[in-house]
């Protein structure tokens, strides 16, 4: 299963009880631009998905990508 960067933000957010909002405001972008990756509209940098997740949710990729796969 190939997942892809909006999967582990949405996952990611959800996990912290976070609002898209807050996330943006954290990791220093703006709303629309979070809003875009997380829809999967717009693709998200591999980095920018990193960061977001070790800096924002404190979890790592492969953490989120077992919850997301259902391997907890």
């Amino acid at each position: 299963m190939v997942l892809r960067g909006f999967e582990f933000l949405k996952k990611g957010r959800n996990i912290r009880g976070l609002t898209q909002t807050e996330v943006a405001e954290i990791y220093g972008v703006s709303e629309r631009t979070y809003q875009r990756w997380e829809r999967g509209d717009v693709r998200v940098p591999f980095d920018d998905v990193s960061a977001i997740c070790a800096q924002v949710f404190k979890l790592g990729i492969d953490e989120i990508s077992a919850l997301i796969s259902g391997e907890e």
